[in-house]
């Protein structure tokens, strides 16, 4: 009677074994099918197929692919580029109050920007894009030598028609560092600029 107890516990083990194992390899699929959702999602944009026109890829693009690619601008190492628009902010000189010490910003590029965290750059797009609405952000923006305008620089580009051009560089070659050192240990930024189209 001892044996046949003792198998039927074995059989149980064996049975909750095979039965968590299932679960967890359901669990698993579940979680790659998941990831590879959120993967796919994440950048809509970046599987657009580019026509070469004269050795230079682009398209048209409205301010609803130019708004995301902000976004993106601070978190993926992009510079965003702006032809044909009015200047997207101010960057003051050493003493904040001189107006001719002020240098016009035609693009965004946040690796330039003094912004400490995130949470901050991402308050710069929001005022950057929707200016109206964050004039109390403006205003420490206009502290820390930061002037950006009080309209929205989404009004500005709503509505019009933009040729979307790529390029990359590494960043080690523009800031003077070694030109032979191996690719793999260079930084690759995405330029993105927009012309406006007449």
């Amino acid at each position: 009677m001892e044996n046949a107890t003792e198998a039927l516990k074995m059989a149980a083990a064996v049975l909750v074994f095979v039965l968590a194992m299932a679960i967890s390899i359901t669990a698993f699929g579940e979680a790659r099918q998941t990831t590879q959702t959120i993967l796919n999602y994440r950048d809509r944009e970046y599987d657009y197929s580019y026509v070469e026109n004269n050795g230079q890829t682009q398209r048209i693009v409205s301010a609803e692919t130019i708004v995301p690619s902000i976004y993106k601008a601070y978190k993926e190492n992009y510079k965003i580029v702006f032809r044909g628009l009015p200047q997207l902010y101010e960057k003051a000189g050493m003493d904040n109050s001189l107006m001719e010490k002020r240098t016009k910003v035609y693009s965004i590029d946040l690796e330039k920007e003094v912004l400490g965290s995130d949470e901050e750059k991402e308050r710069f797009i929001r005022c950057l894009l929707y200016g109206e609405k964050y004039q109390a952000e403006i205003d420490k923006f206009k502290d820390s030598g930061i002037i950006l305008k009080k309209e929205n620089f989404y009004d500005t580009i709503k509505g019009k028609k933009f040729i979307e051009t790529l390029g990359v560089y590494y960043q080690e070659e523009i800031q003077g560092g070694e030109a032979n050192a191996p690719d793999a240990n260079k930084t690759k930024k995405r330029v993105v600029t927009y012309t406006v189209v007449n």
